[in-house]
């Protein structure tokens, strides 16, 4: 706990500009807070070095520790414990090329995230379809493969409550710039509110823009997402009626943009049953591999003002 608290310290003071030696004098005052008798063992690590942009540094401090059972079986107590931590730091950027549009574990014969037998990096294709209207379904947006997320309650509570829209102009910026922030996932899964507020045409020239550009999509759990009222909302249906809430990320899918299709031509290339329906959308893209740990923060991107920080 003293060393895992430290290395936050230290990356969080090396992101606000504190320096090499402020790093190291709050990890050192966080770690004996956590343990009175802290010490370091030797000088935090620091790769990359204490910049503002990003890096990693890993802390080293021990401490007397009294041991419970140890003098029951001819064990000296208290005795000294060492132990270490490693942390990382990045500018807002480091969640670039990220686009805020689920998509769902396992839901696919041809793609099925991130099992699939036959899925070949840079050679398979992928179909992933949103109807968001109610033309033939009352849950249409609940069962569709990819559908909007508000990114700025990751890691939300998955018992907590939700609101506000996420606005076109938010939805384009994150496609379009990246997310100001860290989307990390740990532990797996990682809660985000579904996005609410219509996109229509603006979502999808969004995503055309990026044609031919690797984008990330988050991964939905469905057998762990969450229904509004707070209980488990799974996809078989025996709960009854089910309004997703939030979504159960476990994971990024790269896929290389090639076309998002429409009304009546997604419904001949996704194969669904919505005929003549407007509000029928069919992502196509190239299968580039899976990222379980979520998208980590990256030295080499501008610093927007913001930052993050995490224990690896």
């Amino acid at each position: 706990t003293a060393n895992d608290a430290a290395a936050l310290a230290a990356a969080y003071s090396c992101a606000t500009g504190a320096g090499l030696a402020g790093a190291e004098t709050a990890a050192g005052t966080i770690a004996a807070t956590n343990v009175a008798d802290a010490a370091s063992t030797q000088p935090g690590t620091y790769p990359q070095g204490c910049v503002v942009e990003g890096g990693q540094v890993t802390v080293y401090f021990g401490g007397e520790q009294t041991l419970m059972f140890g003098p029951a079986i001819g064990v000296s107590s208290p005795r000294p414990v060492a132990a270490q931590a490693t942390a990382l730091w990045g500018g807002a950027g480091g969640a670039s090329n990220v686009a805020p549009l689920m998509l769902s574990l396992d839901r696919l014969s041809d793609c099925d995230i991130p099992d699939g037998p036959d899925l070949v990096v840079g050679v398979s294709r992928c179909f992933f379809w949103w109807d968001n209207g109610t033309a033939h379904d009352t849950t249409a947006l609940t069962n569709a493969e990819w559908g909007l997320v508000d990114l700025t309650t990751w890691g939300v509570d998955p018992w907590g409550g939700c609101g506000g829209n996420v606005s076109q102009s938010d939805v384009g910026e994150w496609i379009t710039n990246g997310y100001p922030g860290s989307l990390l996932i740990d532990p797996s899964p990682e809660y985000v509110c579904r996005g609410s507020g219509f996109q229509g045409n603006a979502l999808n020239n969004d995503i055309e823009t990026q044609v031919g550009e690797i984008l990330f999509f988050p991964v939905n759990d469905p057998q762990q997402q969450v229904q509004s009222g707070g209980t488990l909302c799974r996809p078989d249906g025996v709960d009854g009626p089910c309004t997703v809430q939030k979504y159960a990320m476990v994971g990024f899918a790269a896929l290389e943009v090639t076309h998002v299709w429409t009304g009546q031509n997604a419904q001949a290339m996704c194969d669904q049953l919505s005929a003549n329906n407007g509000s029928l959308r069919c992502l196509e893209a190239v299968w580039q591999g899976f990222q379980p740990g979520g998208l980590t923060p990256d030295p080499d991107v501008p610093n927007l003002g913001l930052f993050a920080v995490a224990l690896t």
